[in-house]
C-alpha cells in the first residue's frame, strides 16, 4: 500500500510536462494579422531591380542605416506557407516615396530602389534587406507589405517599429501591438514580422 502512493504521483509529475508543453496554437485560436490600407502610395511603376536587397539599386549602394526586415508566414495553425509572395515598399529616410516622386516638397532619391519583393521558403520564411525610413506627416516610421499566396489570396498590412510611440498614429490604432516588428540587435539590426493568415 505504501509504494503504491509514490507511484502515482510520480506518474503524475512525470506527465506534467508534455501538459505544459502542448503546443500554444492548441490551447488558443490564432488570430490573422490584422489589414492595413495599401497606400496611397503602392508602386505606380514596379522597378525593374525588385529583389530582396533594397540597400544596392542598379549596381549603387544607397546611404543610410540598413536594417533587415524579416519573418515567416503562417497559416492560422501555424504552419509555414511557402512559395507566398511577400513585397514591402516605404519611404526614404527623407520620407519620400520613390515610386511617387514629389512629397512634402521633395524629390525621390532616384538611387532608392524603395520596393522588394521574395517568395517564402519552405519554412514560410523572408528576408529583406533594406533602410531604415523616415516619416512623412500624418504617420509614424512604417514599411507597407503585400502577401499574396499561391492561390491568389492576398493581404496588405504595415509593419511599425517597436522604438517609435505609434499610439498617435490613426491607422496602428487600428490593427495594435500585433503589427509592431520584433526587434533583434545587429549588426545590422533585424526587425522580425512574422505575418498569420486566415
Amino acid at each position: 500500500m505504501t509504494e503504491s502512493r509514490p507511484i502515482r504521483r510520480r506518474s503524475i509529475l512525470l506527465a506534467a510536462p508534455a501538459i505544459l508543453t502542448t503546443p500554444v496554437a492548441t490551447l488558443a485560436a490564432l488570430e490573422p494579422t490584422p489589414i492595413q490600407t495599401e497606400g496611397p502610395f503602392y508602386p505606380r511603376v514596379i522597378p525593374d531591380d525588385r529583389d530582396a536587397d533594397l540597400v544596392t539599386f542598379n549596381g549603387r549602394d544607397f546611404g543610410g542605416e540598413v536594417i533587415e526586415v524579416a519573418g515567416q508566414v503562417f497559416d492560422l495553425t501555424r504552419s509555414p506557407i511557402e512559395g507566398a509572395v511577400v513585397e514591402i515598399w516605404h519611404c526614404d529616410p527623407a520620407g519620400i516615396y520613390p515610386h511617387v516622386g514629389r512629397n512634402n516638397g521633395g524629390l525621390a532619391d532616384p538611387g532608392f530602389q524603395g520596393y522588394g519583393a521574395v517568395a517564402t521558403g519552405p519554412d514560410g520564411a523572408y528576408l529583406f534587406r533594406t533602410i531604415r525610413p523616415g516619416v512623412y506627416p500624418g504617420r509614424v516610421r512604417h514599411v507597407h507589405a503585400r502577401i499574396t499566396q499561391k492561390t491568389g489570396q492576398r493581404v496588405s498590412t504595415q509593419m511599425y517599429f517597436p522604438e517609435d510611440d505609434n499610439s498617435g498614429d490613426f491607422l496602428f490604432r487600428r490593427g495594435g501591438d500585433a503589427l509592431v516588428a520584433r526587434r533583434i540587435d545587429g549588426p545590422p539590426v533585424r526587425y522580425q514580422f512574422d505575418v498569420f493568415l486566415a
